[in-house]
């Protein structure tokens, strides 16, 4: 039984993200966000922040008629670390939204904080 609140889509989107490790060492990594909800987002990378770890990114998603690029600029709070395994589901991490900006290249669109 499926118990999300909100839909999911599947994405196939490279980024790169930072956040702040243990001593305000900033750290970066990249990955593919690989599925995206209202309520949140799993990125495949083989160097997953910890559980609890806020992370920001930028997202592009291209029209579908060409014509312009919607960006979301966001931050996640991790809540969850897959470790992966051979054989198995890729690794990465799941991230609940906090903070998100959606915008073209000319106006924001949207911008929500949980």
């Amino acid at each position: 039984m499926e118990r999300r609140r909100h839909e999911r889509w599947e994405i196939d989107a490279a980024l790169r993200f930072h956040w702040k490790a243990a001593g305000e060492t900033r750290r970066h990594g990249e990955g593919i966000a690989r599925n995206m909800s209202a309520g949140g987002v799993f990125v495949s990378t083989n160097h997953p922040p910890s559980v609890g770890t806020r992370v920001r990114f930028r997202i592009a998603f291209s029209s579908l008629r060409g014509a312009s690029t919607l960006v979301m600029d966001t931050i996640v709070e991790v809540v969850r670390v897959v470790p992966g395994a051979e054989g198995e589901q890729q690794p990465g991490f799941a991230g609940v939204l906090k903070t998100y900006t959606l915008r073209n290249e000319d106006e924001v669109i949207e911008r929500e904080s949980f």
